[in-house]
């Protein structure tokens, strides 16, 4: 069983269509990153799944139990959001207290345990509100272990964070992974979530346009290449008779295709074009990280495309 299904999710406000036909799944024990540009519909994908908005369409199971009934699973699903929302006027302590009471937390993982595991245990009597920005997220994961969570839902974690607090958290949220528990991350920060999610969903313009493990979507692109030309369609003419290459997504208006040259290599795809009269701007080897992909991604599915 899924930690989170959703299939054929949509959801628009009006006229604005937010997500369109989304499907994804996160399976238990995943460090999973929903990645996309701000705007894209990450956050609106989240909040149906989470039972926080109606979607228009589709259906969702968190932890086998419909969105609809997500409060039947009290203490088993824990979500952090961008903004944390604390009680600046308690401590670190008394807020993880107050949180205890409010949500009715009896077992589980103490408030010592959970402070200690977000790395702020020696905080634990300063008012919520002279903390810093790195702090204040982890008091707000810590609230967010509390009890027994089995998944926990982050919403631009490392938004706003210097280049130290985003090390830090990264290796709190892969600390959590390795005790087992099942995190979704959204963000767009694609360089550094890198360095740690197992599965990626890419989101752009309201879809989900690739979803695999982040090995899968880097070894996609290695060996590929990016070429601008003045004419694409005389292009892809000539490369379609150049031996053992296989032709990727163009785009005709920004004169930009891509390749897997094959075995003959980009030598082969010079001569090609330059026989065929096409003038040649640039010929680059595709770049195997996860901002790579994602360029490719958007040039290939850019927003335009995507939204009905």
């Amino acid at each position: 069983m899924p930690a989170l299904r959703i299939e054929s999710l949509s959801k628009a406000f009006g006229r604005t269509v937010a997500v369109h036909d989304v499907s994804l799944t996160v399976e238990r024990g995943q460090l999973y990153g929903l990645l996309g540009p701000n705007g894209a519909g990450k956050t609106t994908t989240l909040a149906c799944a989470l039972g926080l908005l109606q979607p228009d369409g589709g259906t969702i199971s968190v932890l086998g139990q419909p969105a609809s009934q997500i409060h039947t699973l009290c203490g088993k699903v824990a979500v952090v959001f961008d903004q944390p929302t604390l009680v600046r006027g308690l401590s670190v302590s008394q807020n993880l207290a107050y949180a205890q009471r409010l949500l009715g937390h009896k077992g589980g993982r103490s408030a010592t345990d959970a402070l200690q595991l977000a790395g702020i245990a020696d905080l634990a009597g300063r008012r919520a509100g002279r903390l810093s920005l790195g702090q204040s997220r982890r008091l707000a994961i810590a609230r967010a272990l509390l009890g027994q969570p089995e998944l926990l839902v982050l919403d631009e974690p490392l938004s706003g964070l210097d280049t130290l607090g985003v090390t830090s958290m990264l290796a709190l949220f892969s600390e959590l992974r390795d005790q087992g528990l099942t995190l979704v991350l959204s963000s767009h920060r694609l360089h550094e979530l890198e360095r740690i999610v197992s599965h990626v969903g890419v989101v752009i313009g309201g879809r989900v346009v690739r979803e695999a493990t982040l090995d899968d979507l880097l070894q996609g692109v290695a060996g590929q290449l990016r070429v601008r030309v003045d004419d694409v369609p005389r292009a892809r003419t000539a490369l379609a008779q150049v031996d053992g290459a296989i032709l990727g997504q163009s785009d005709e208006a920004k004169g930009l295709l891509r390749l897997d040259p094959g075995p003959q290599g980009a030598p082969a795809i010079t001569k090609a074009l330059v026989d065929a009269g096409c003038a040649v701007s640039a010929i680059e080897p595709m770049r195997s990280g996860l901002q790579s992909v994602f360029e490719t991604l958007l040039e290939e599915y850019g927003p335009h495309e995507v939204l009905p």
